[in-house]
């Protein structure tokens, strides 16, 4: 059976993050240009909605519409730049050679990935419930035992829910990068590829999550020890300030006026933001190549037809 190396697929991750620093900023950025966009339009009028809901007042009927009606569409412009970023990713890392205008496309690569994608949201959201319903009545069945040890077997039947949806994670998170490795939308070769590899598959993800998390860490000490912890808590006004939801006004004019801070904290974010989607989609679109390359069969080689002697004389 063919298997992968998780050593080399976060190497491919890495490197992938070494050679093509450019690209990995490119696609953090494309990431949080929506997530900004929320953050600049959304913010004035949820202020406006949780203040009318703290003093009793219904807020504006216009204005709910309209907030609902921008809040769908910024969901749907982040889904599409996902979906590009994403494929963009899987490009660099199953074909390196493709590297201009920093692997992004807008074709039928990411069309096919948006579709797994999307069917990969349904089927885990529809065992989601079949599990959940069937965790219920399992562990209803199990507290009218009233043990002493209820809450233990309900704890652990939790932990077996959870443990079920990552690995069906797991399972199918080839289907993706097989996608665009095979120019097809390769529910069937993805399966396939991911068959016995589901473990392995699984550790990635933990170990992925664990390295995220320390360079989260690592970055929080970075940015607590930068600001300087004492001037933060101490400033209670300030905090107080920001976190009434009247105060939300429109930021663009405070943003203008600290433009230069706020284009080095882009760029820095974009950065790690780019860094973290690299981490979290390449060791994947690594591990398909890997399988993909050790289960082809080896070319076959035509015979070399020895050359005609000339009869002897």
């Amino acid at each position: 059976m063919a298997r992968f190396s998780i050593g080399t697929a976060f190497g491919d991750a890495f490197g992938l993050v070494g050679r093509r620093p450019l690209s990995v900023f490119v696609w953090g950025l494309l990431i949080l240009l929506p997530t900004a966009a929320t953050f600049l339009v959304m913010l004035p009028m949820m202020g406006e909605v949780i203040a009318s809901a703290e003093t009793g007042t219904e807020p504006e009927f216009s204005r709910m519409l309209q907030f609902q009606g921008m809040s769908g569409l910024l969901n749907i412009l982040q889904l599409l730049v996902i979906a590009v970023v994403y494929t963009a990713v899987m490009r660099a890392a199953v074909r390196p050679k493709e590297t201009g205008f920093f692997s992004l496309r807008l074709g039928m690569d990411e069309f096919r990935v948006a579709v797994v994608g999307i069917a990969a949201m349904v089927g885990i959201y529809v065992a989601l419930i079949v599990l959940v319903l069937l965790g219920a009545a399992v562990g209803y069945a199990v507290w009218q035992l009233n043990s002493p040890g209820n809450w233990m077997a309900i704890s652990a039947l939790v932990l077996v829910l959870v443990l079920g949806v990552w690995l069906m994670m797991a399972r199918i998170s080839l289907i993706a990068p097989a996608s665009v490795l095979y120019r097809d939308f390769a529910f069937v070769q993805g399966w396939r590829l991911g068959r016995g590899q589901t473990w392995p598959l699984f550790g990635m993800m933990v170990l992925l999550c664990l390295i995220v998390l320390l360079i989260e860490i690592a970055l929080g000490v970075a940015v607590l020890a930068a600001v300087g912890m004492g001037s933060v808590v101490t400033d209670a006004q300030t905090f107080e300030a920001w976190a009434n939801p009247a105060n939300w006004g429109d930021p663009i004019p405070w943003m203008t006026a600290n433009w230069p801070w706020c284009a080095l904290g882009g760029v820095v974010l974009s950065f790690i933001y780019g860094v973290f989607v690299t981490l979290g989609i390449a060791p994947f679109a690594s591990a398909c190549r890997q399988l993909a390359d050790s289960s082809a069969p080896p070319p076959v080689t035509e015979p070399v037809a020895e050359p005609a002697h000339a009869p002897e004389l």
